[in-house]
């Protein structure tokens, strides 16, 4: 499943990747904003259900107040209301579930760039290790994780970034192995990938007012987002921490945009209910006079 979703995404960086005249970094920043993109309308199906969920928000502390002492009627009064105004109380949780095989996905190009990225063929892969571990055979995870250090050995991919190379591990930063040790600013990328991460949680919580249900799942969500973040730009190479926080800038880009067209949305829906008003004074008015 996991190698599958690295074929089709390797495929759509190869294009990228020859597009931008075999530049890994970018093709790799070019293909988190796509990504990112084509998975829009999911994120803003998710923000209005979650404005439906804030309509029924009266009706449901209503439930739980009536039912307090009955937890099993209380579970099932919210889900028929939840039913009838066809609202996933688990809907925010979609968009992390979707993150979740891509993220896995993605950890596989960027571990095996030779395979997926610029597809050497596999005869020749097996040649370059055998060559780098001095061997005489090697299996096919020496050869997996062989690929970045043979792509930087013998110059098969540019894995330059502002200084940084893209196949380091910033966990390595503190390695006591000489030839592991990355570039120290390599930690920032970690470091900006959990302040994204807590900045974005913050954005979301600014622009929604949540059931005690949604509340507990976003406890959860406050504590395991940052340190999913932080965890897998530490310890995976650099090029995936690339991905997860430009994938994180986009977000905060996108989430911007969908508070804004909330906020003119509830603007509409206020103006619509004091023309509402007005109109039914205006009526009672005048049936009044006519009386």
């Amino acid at each position: 499943m996991i190698e599958m979703i690295a074929n089709v995404f390797g495929a759509v960086i190869r294009v990228i990747y020859n597009l931008t005249q075999d530049n890994y970094a970018l093709s790799i920043i070019l293909f988190t904003i796509l990504t990112k993109t084509l998975l829009f309308p999911l994120s803003l199906k998710q923000m209005k259900s979650t404005k439906e969920m804030q309509k029924v928000k009266p009706k449901y502390d209503e439930i739980v107040k009536k039912y307090k002492n009955d937890k099993t009627k209380q579970g099932e009064e919210i889900t028929k209301l939840y039913s009838e105004h066809k609202i996933n109380p688990l809907g925010g949780c979609l968009p992390i579930l979707i993150q979740l095989p891509l993220i896995l996905g993605m950890f596989y190009i960027v571990r095996q760039p030779l395979t997926y990225v610029i597809q050497t063929p596999k005869d020749q892969i097996e040649i370059f290790t055998k060559q780098l571990l001095n061997k005489d055979k090697v299996s096919s995870a020496e050869m997996s994780n062989s690929e970045i250090q043979i792509a930087n050995n013998n110059k098969l991919i540019d894995m330059n970034f502002i200084g940084l190379n893209l196949g380091d591990i910033p966990s390595n930063v503190f390695s006591k192995d000489a030839t592991k040790k990355t570039n120290p600013i390599s930690i920032l990328i970690p470091i900006l990938s959990v302040l994204f991460s807590i900045y974005q949680i913050k954005q979301m919580q600014k622009s929604n007012e949540m059931t005690e249900e949604q509340k507990d799942m976003q406890k959860s969500m406050n504590l395991m987002m940052p340190l999913l973040s932080g965890f897998i730009a530490f310890t995976m190479p650099l090029a995936l921490g690339i991905y997860w926080l430009i994938g994180s800038v986009c977000q905060i880009a996108q989430q911007y945009f969908i508070n804004k067209l909330m906020e003119e949305q509830k603007k509409d829906d206020v103006s619509f209910l004091l023309d509402s008003d007005k109109g039914g004074k205006s009526n009672e008015k005048n049936n009044w006079t006519s009386r």
